[in-house]
């Protein structure tokens, strides 16, 4: 696994992520069950202007402010 993360770039989150992640919680959290760990991770994409990769685009593509590009 050590190896492996040595290939990707390490964010830390911070306040900036905190309050988007806060905001997309209090936005999405009853219309479409936005989970916390799930908004912490939009919110580094949308706070760093980093397109998110994944496989569960239903988990993210309600939220406008998140560049989705999904693997098949």
């Amino acid at each position: 696994m050590k190896k492996r993360i040595n290939f990707y770039d390490i964010v830390q989150l911070d306040s900036a992520i905190s309050a988007k992640a806060i905001e997309l919680i209090e936005s999405y959290r009853l219309s479409h069950g936005l989970q916390i760990p799930d908004a912490i991770i939009a919110a580094t994409s949308i706070v760093y202007q980093i397109p998110l990769h994944t496989y569960n685009v239903k988990d993210f593509d309600f939220i406008p402010e998140v560049v989705l590009y999904h693997s098949k």
